[in-house]
């Protein structure tokens, strides 16, 4: 039991410890690698702190200092030979860049142009179409007698109605709205004497401007009976054609007579040909034509 006098005692022999000083605080190391290492004294004093960004731990942002490394010039030389060597590599690698550089250049502009021929090429399709249905009304007469300088196109008018009317009486002469001749007259060709020849100069062609393409398929029915009919057959009538559909026209007629093809005819300004298999194809553009003849 305690008493009074047992309190005093023990508060005069009990000594409180004295207040830690920071100054003097020793912070205790040791090495987790080493258990038996014995501890590290760290004085507080010489700790420094510094000042962390936000968002940045204090191992990541550390400061490194760079050494202090002065310059130093080093010179070299080089012997004659090894300068060439330099000098021929160095041309080597130009050549090599300039060349892939001029090739892939070439490629472009191979490829620009490749295009806008096509394009080109598709624009004078269309044009030429535009022309042949401009001259949808149009005939071409070859063979009529060719009245010369004088012949009027009244007269020329007149000669195509007299022809159309030998051949089928049931057509009107009234479709036929005017004709003309093209080209200059032509004279007889002279002999090595120089002296005219007894035959008379081929006609001209006449171009019959028609009512309307109905009266044109009419006439063109006709053709035909001018072949069979001995006074007229070497009078060939046939449609107005461009100058590109005319010459595949031309050619195509020239397979028909080297027997490449069955059969060549025209339809409303559009070519056709027919093949020893009895195919017909329309080849209306030369590309169109020069691919028929390759395949």
């Amino acid at each position: 039991m305690q008493t009074p006098d047992n309190i005093n005692r023990l508060r005069r022999l009990s000594k409180p410890s004295p207040p830690e000083n920071e100054s003097v605080k020793r912070y205790i190391m040791s090495s987790q690698s080493d258990p038996d290492s014995p501890p590290v004294d760290i004085d507080p004093s010489v700790i420094h702190h510094a000042t962390v960004s936000a968002g940045l731990s204090s191992l990541q942002y550390q400061q490194v200092q760079e050494p202090n490394i002065q310059s130093q010039t080093i010179t070299c030389s080089l012997a004659e030979s090894d300068i060439i060597k330099i000098a021929l590599q160095l041309k080597e690698l130009l050549h090599e860049e300039i060349d892939y550089t001029i090739k892939a250049t070439i490629q472009q502009y191979k490829f620009e142009i490749d295009k806008l021929s096509k394009e080109n090429q598709s624009l004078r399709d269309d044009i030429d179409a535009l022309e042949q249905y401009g001259r949808r009304d149009l005939l071409r007469i070859n063979g009529i007698t060719d009245g010369g300088s004088s012949e009027t196109s009244e007269q020329t008018t007149e000669l195509v109605k007299e022809l159309l009317k030998s051949v089928d009486k049931s057509i009107d002469t009234n479709d036929v709205v005017r004709s003309h001749r093209i080209g200059q007259p032509r004279t007889g060709s002279a002999n090595a004497n120089g002296a005219r020849n007894s035959v008379p100069p081929r006609p001209r062609q006449v171009i019959v401007k028609l009512k309307d393409h109905f009266a044109k398929k009419r006439i063109l029915k006709c053709k035909k009976e001018m072949r069979e009919n001995r006074d007229l057959r070497y009078i060939r009538v046939n449609e107005d054609l461009t100058k590109i559909r005319n010459t595949i026209a031309f050619k195509a007629r020239q397979l028909r007579i080297e027997h490449h093809i069955r059969d060549t005819w025209t339809l409303n300004g559009k070519i056709f040909v027919k093949d020893n298999i009895e195919q017909v194809h329309q080849v209306n553009t030369m590309a169109a034509f020069l691919n028929f003849v390759s395949v």
